[in-house]
């Protein structure tokens, strides 16, 4: 069962994001002066410096079952207001070597390479034939060599309960060029535990190597290794310059997760969901833990 943090947790996550957008020409007040950023605007950093690229290859397993990834990403400055940027992140591969797995994710955010970064992210992840989107805020916060990353929000779609979810990541770079964390994640599936860490060799041209293993409730556990090469305009020369000015995280293939343990429900007329009192979708599939899907009498598929 899941708390009143999930059913309340959300509605405040979605207005958050959702119910005051804001433009660049928003921030600014009578006398031109962004009410985020007071610093005169030939002065602020740029939220990304220039166009950036990234291409990774992922292998391990997500849920228990193999998964593998080629995931390509581009970060780049707003036009007219740098101190806000946009990242586009797509993903394709194949899990459990039966069924095609496939993600997207979108930042918007603004950022001061300084102090930190906020913005809105939505998300959707596919594994055939179930898929699930993912929406809220996401922020960072950079200490000397800490840095605190999270990501609020809800998760909705035909194949999954709508209800709250989360990242949290505590980063230290031990070097410029390593960096370890711990992390917490809500998933469908429950509560887990993120164990992660980056290694970019100095002088590497761009390489570097990444892996994350996680672990939590309904028996859930994933491990994956990658390699990952970023070129693009960025001047970043080591790790941490280039995760503060170049480009935020990259939350694939993290967000398939919700969608590793699916059930077909054999009497969905009588499975309406709803949240916060209003009804939502009705489930033929659905991606859950084993409480729920033994709850609805589905047979599980993936797991």
């Amino acid at each position: 069962m899941r708390t009143w943090i999930k059913r309340w947790g959300s509605a405040m996550a979605v207005a958050a994001a959702l119910a005051s957008p804001v433009s660049a020409a928003d921030l600014a007040g009578s006398d031109g002066i962004n009410m985020i950023d007071p610093t005169p605007v030939a002065e602020q950093k740029p939220a990304v410096d220039g166009i950036n690229f990234k291409f990774s290859a992922v292998s391990g397993a997500i849920g228990g079952n193999s998964n593998h990834m080629f995931i390509a990403s581009v970060a780049t400055p707003m036009p007219f207001a740098p101190s806000f940027g946009a990242q586009l992140d797509l993903g394709i591969g194949l899990y459990r070597e039966s069924y095609t797995s496939a993600a997207a994710g979108l930042h918007l955010f603004y950022r001061n390479p300084d102090v930190g970064l906020l913005g809105i992210y939505g998300d959707w992840g596919y594994v055939n034939p179930e898929h699930a989107g993912r929406m809220g805020v996401e922020g960072s916060l950079y200490s000397g060599r800490f840095t605190i990353d999270a990501f609020a929000g809800v998760q909705f779609g035909q194949h999954v309960m709508t209800e709250f979810v989360d990242e949290v990541d505590f980063s230290y770079y031990f070097t410029d060029n390593l960096r370890g964390s711990l992390g917490h994640r809500l998933t469908s599936r429950g509560h887990a535990a993120n164990v992660s860490f980056e290694f970019m060799p100095e002088g590497g041209g761009g390489w570097s190597l990444f892996g994350e293993a996680e672990a939590g409730e309904d028996e859930y556990h994933s491990a994956w290794l990658g390699l990952r090469y970023s070129f693009g305009q960025s001047s970043a020369n080591t790790l941490i310059e280039r995760d503060r000015v170049a480009d935020p995280l990259i939350r694939i293939p993290r967000n398939l997760a919700s969608v590793t343990r699916c059930g077909e429900i054999q009497d969905p007329d009588n499975y309406y969901t709803s949240w916060n009192g209003f009804e939502t979708s009705k489930h033929e599939h659905l991606c859950a833990d084993e409480e729920e899907l033994d709850d609805r009498g589905a047979i599980q598929g993936k797991k």
